[in-house]
């Protein structure tokens, strides 16, 4: 059994993990070369292939079809490889006692209570539309829809953060937090 020695520890932590654990560096199923869509700021997801994984941040290098690259959040990626295996794209574990309610945008599956706010038990699953795709739909470029079903759910969902503000780490201006949670949609706040 190896066990690290103090210059292991001096490298980057997400080096450290791939070189010696590298059964946990697929960071909830997301490994370095797997294509993959990821979700971008428009609301629409976009084909791309992981070139970097940060299981510390909770994202992923990506490298999409025009040759650009950006790190996308963990929540904004789907992964095509999920072994038949259907999981929570919260907490990565497969469905509990019920199935996971998939969303009828994104096909991302939840279990009712990793979903803010909480899915609950009387919703169509055929109908059901995830936070991030509602927030997706409901704002373009001048602000958010004000009528129609999708401000509607957007209203609903507003009431509930889907962070603990409390839990993000912020710079000493307190402009930017590590966690890049911001707003009602925890999005990176671009």
């Amino acid at each position: 059994r190896y066990i690290p020695s103090t210059y292991d520890l001096l490298m980057p932590l997400d080096l450290f993990f791939a070189l010696f654990f590298p059964t946990l560096f697929r960071m909830g199923g997301v490994s370095e070369g797997e294509d993959v869509l990821a979700r971008w700021s428009d609301g629409l997801l976009y084909l791309g292939n992981v070139k970097r994984v940060d299981s510390v941040k909770q994202c992923c290098l990506v490298r999409f079809e025009d040759n650009s690259e950006f790190w996308v959040l963990r929540k904004d990626i789907h992964s095509f490889s999920s072994g038949g295996e259907e999981v929570c794209c919260i907490c990565d574990a497969p469905p509990l006692k019920e199935p996971l309610v998939n969303c009828l945008k994104c096909r991302h599956g939840y279990h009712p209570e990793c979903h803010t706010p909480p899915i609950e038990p009387e919703v169509d699953p055929n109908s059901w539309i995830c936070r991030q795709c509602v927030f997706a739909v409901a704002t373009k470029r001048g602000g958010a829809l004000k009528r129609g079903r999708f401000a509607r759910l957007m209203q609903i969902m507003k009431v509930r953060l889907p962070y603990q503000l409390s839990s993000l780490d912020w710079d000493p201006q307190h402009l930017t937090n590590q966690q890049q949670c911001y707003c009602y949609c925890a999005g990176p706040g671009e």
